[in-house]
Formats: C-alpha cells, sequence, structure tokens
C-alpha cells in the first residue's frame, strides 16, 4: 500500500512517546519518551495514526498533563533513607516514567486523496507512536478545506497557527445554516478586544454577512477609521475591511439621541 504525503510528513515530525494504559476514548493516556522528558509538553499539539473500520485516522489532540513516577521513591523505606541522605544515585532520576495525559480534539480519516472529519470510536493499541504537530501537518490534513480556513494566531501553548472555521449564518457553501452566540471572557488585559477585532475580520470576508458593533469605549470605531487605538496590539482594520470591499459607517452617541417627539395619529 503506497504511503501518503501526510504519512511521510508524520514519519519525520518529532516523536515524543507512545499510547499508554489505561486509556479511553475520552482520554489518552501517554508513555512520554526519554528524549522528551526535558521538553515541554503541556499545551502542544500532537497527532497519532490509527485504523478504524478499515480507514486510516489521524486524531489531533492537546497534551493537559505531565506526571513524574518513580515507584522505588514511593516505597516507605526508600522514602525514608531519602530522607536522611538526599538522592541515591542508582535510584533517584533513574527509574523515573514521565506519563502524560492527552485529550483528543479532533479526528479525520483518509478517503481517497482526501480527509474527512471522524470520531474516535476505538481506543488505538498500546506502543502507537505519537508526534508532535507542525504547520506542514496541518495543513495538508485540512487540505479540503484550504479556502474556508481562518489563521487566529498560534495554538495556546504551542507552535502551530491554529485553523478555525467561521462560517456565515446562510445556507449554502460556508454556511452555517444558522445563527450561534460565541462568547469572550478574561481579566482586563488579557487580549478580548484584540480577539473580538479578529473574529469580527473572519466574519467579514463573507459578502452577504454584515456586522453591527456596540462599541461603548470606541476603540473598534477608531481601527475601523483607521486612527490610533488603545493596547500594544495593532490590528489593520481598515485596510482589512477596505480590501474586504466592507463600507464602514460610524455612528456616534449624539446620533441615536431622540432629541424631539413626533406624535403620529393613526386614526387621523
Amino acid at each position: 500500500m503506497q504511503r501518503s504525503h501526510l504519512d511521510n510528513l508524520v514519519d519525520r515530525a518529532e516523536r515524543i512517546g507512545v499510547i499508554g494504559s489505561p486509556s479511553s476514548t475520552s482520554e489518552i493516556a501517554l508513555d512520554i519518551m526519554a528524549s522528551a522528558a526535558d521538553k515541554k509538553l503541556v499545551g502542544e499539539l500532537a497527532l497519532f495514526r490509527y485504523s478504524q473500520d478499515g480507514l486510516a485516522h489521524y486524531a489531533l489532540g492537546q497534551i493537559t498533563e505531565v506526571r513524574l513516577r518513580n515507584v522505588w521513591h514511593e516505597d516507605p523505606t526508600m522514602r525514608s533513607l531519602i530522607r536522611h541522605r538526599g538522592p541515591i544515585d542508582t535510584v533517584s532520576g533513574r527509574q523515573d516514567t514521565h506519563l502524560g495525559e492527552m485529550t483528543i480534539s479532533a479526528v479525520f480519516s483518509a478517503q481517497g486523496s482526501s480527509y474527512r472529519p471522524s470520531i474516535l470510536g476505538t481506543v488505538p493499541a498500546t506502543g502507537t507512536p505519537i508526534h508532535l504537530v507542525d504547520d506542514s501537518i496541518l495543513y495538508e490534513l485540512l487540505s479540503p478545506y484550504r479556502d474556508q480556513l481562518f489563521y487566529l494566531g498560534r495554538v495556546y501553548g504551542s507552535k502551530p497557527l491554529l485553523p478555525l472555521w467561521f462560517k456565515h449564518f446562510d445556507t449554502g457553501p460556508q454556511g452555517a445554516g444558522e445563527a450561534y452566540h460565541l462568547g469572550i471572557f478574561g481579566k482586563t488585559g488579557s487580549g478580548k478586544s484584540v480577539l473580538a477585532k479578529m473574529i469580527l475580520l473572519a466574519y467579514a470576508r463573507h459578502p452577504k454577512m454584515a456586522l453591527l458593533v456596540i462599541d461603548p469605549q470606541g476603540e473598534f470605531a477608531k481601527e475601523a477609521r483607521g486612527e490610533v487605538a488603545p493596547g500594544a496590539f495593532r490590528l489593520p482594520m481598515r485596510q482589512v475591511l477596505e480590501g474586504l470591499r466592507k463600507p464602514v459607517i460610524v455612528y456616534g452617541v449624539r446620533d441615536l439621541v431622540l432629541d424631539r417627539w413626533i406624535c403620529l395619529n393613526r386614526f387621523s
């Protein structure tokens, strides 16, 4: 069987461990290799290949936890000895094992030369290699959806760019078929406004989609007019909106004040 381009990319990616036990379809246990034990792994995007229903599958997920175990250090006698003498050369460090947890976020199945969304319907065998994900792997895996993707920076705690879908609310190509809500929460200075602006630009790509922004502080209005808004991070909102041929209309509070009474007599 001829190997795919994605398989070649995965083979070249850094291997950090293998699937351990116990694992489930919601959380995968990792036995971390010694070569990766000193790396920052929490937050990293990882991938493993497995077979399901006769098709090659690729599961993406994020490493959420890393634990250290040394069964000799857990023995009460050894603990007492270490307490008085400190590290033991033949035990401390040498018998350490690093275990991790990986939460699955997306699964794709290989169907011909394309990749389709799937689910983790079984648990792969122990020893299944787990690799770190890079941009080339994501680019190939999401190749059928390249014209629909929008990148909101990088995966938190990792290096690959974060691909997301922001579909318009109508039916048809790139449509969600209904309206839905998003919430952005965080403390002051955590980047809520910047994220909101980036999401706004993601939706602005759709020609039929209009956007209404209620902006009490005027931050969005300033950037839409090309002015300098508060904050260290600058987004060229005006240039992007002009490039998307989105007309921008800004109304101030004075434009919305009802300053007179108009009486309409429906029965006259």
